[in-house]
């Protein structure tokens, strides 16, 4: 008997996307549906206390609406909608909750920072093109938080969920994002990341290998800025590639980089974390996965037809 397919609706701080997947004969998890609502609600991280702006909450829930509908269009065997970091550290999150609920039926899944690391490790493991690697580390940036995952012997030997997202420190250290990214405001984000690794105890050159595995909104644009490399750059690499964009105005991240307009303000930020991030791993080769937090639900959830 063939397994029906799932989807999952995941509410990150920069984007909300829907994945319905199924297995194939083979037994790998396919994408049969993708879709991104490029709806950003994780403005309000930097806030005291953070919180969802109200703006933020009737886009957000709009756009869950869509892809809710578009979902129960298709034979599904089950859905589910989870959120991450904004919704996690948000103060007013029960009110986007039950926004939500109204409009779909639907409770949210506020998932823990251990489980969203937990759920994007098993979805990694989903991707046929990693299955030589068994010692590297992952890094899932978004918008609110990064998740730092250490495989050995292809299981994982430590996770860290770190709020080290694009959004969250683009708000926190840049002026003024529409100009190019400051000497200044770049150190401070590398010592941010810096300050973080090692409040978490992740020391220098811990990476179980020189390769580190990219996933995430950030790495699925690198990997079309670099599209002969066969989803593999060079630490070097990046670090050429952030400070030219980094040099640029926002329109010119856009024009000259072909960085898409709704990620250009923050591309910078994330550039900046994900480079300050390999370096204090100790990474110099970069491959890049679509097989995130998304596959990994989606596996869990055919695993329990």
């Amino acid at each position: 008997m063939s397994l029906r397919p799932v989807g999952i609706i995941d509410i990150g701080s920069n984007s909300i996307k829907l994945l319905l997947a199924e297995q194939s004969a083979i037994g790998t998890i396919t994408s049969i549906l993708f879709e991104v609502e490029e709806t950003r609600i994780g403005e309000g991280m930097t806030g005291t206390p953070p919180h969802i702006d109200a703006n933020a909450i009737a886009e957000g829930t709009q756009a869950i609406a869509r892809l809710h509908d578009l979902a129960r269009t298709h034979d599904l065997h089950s859905l589910r909608i989870v959120a991450t970091s904004a919704v996690r550290d948000a103060i007013n999150r029960d009110v986007f909750i039950e926004s939500v609920r109204r409009a779909t039926g639907f409770q949210i899944e506020v998932l823990s920072g251990d489980q969203e690391a937990r759920m994007i490790g098993k979805g990694l493991r989903c991707d046929p093109e990693l299955a030589h690697l068994s010692n590297y580390s992952l890094l899932d940036l978004g918008g609110g938080s990064m998740e730092c995952i250490l495989f050995k012997n292809g299981v994982i030997s430590s996770s860290n969920s770190l709020d080290l997202g694009a959004v969250r420190l683009a708000s926190k250290f840049i002026f003024d994002r529409y100009r190019a990214l400051a000497a200044s405001e770049a150190e401070s984000i590398r010592s941010h990341v810096q300050e973080s690794f090692t409040t978490a105890s992740i020391v220098a050159n811990a990476s179980p290998s020189s390769v580190a595995v990219l996933t995430g909104g950030t790495a699925s644009i690198l990997a079309t800025r670099h599209p002969d490399s066969q989803n593999r750059i060079s630490s070097q690499q990046l670090h050429t590639f952030r400070q030219k964009v980094c040099s640029y105005s926002e329109p010119g991240r856009v024009s000259q980089m072909n960085v898409p307009e709704s990620r250009a303000d923050i591309f910078p930020a994330a550039t900046t974390i994900l480079c300050a991030a390999l370096d204090h791993l100790g990474c110099e080769q970069l491959h890049f996965s679509s097989y995130n937090l998304r596959y990994g639900l989606a596996a869990e959830m055919l695993e329990g037809q």
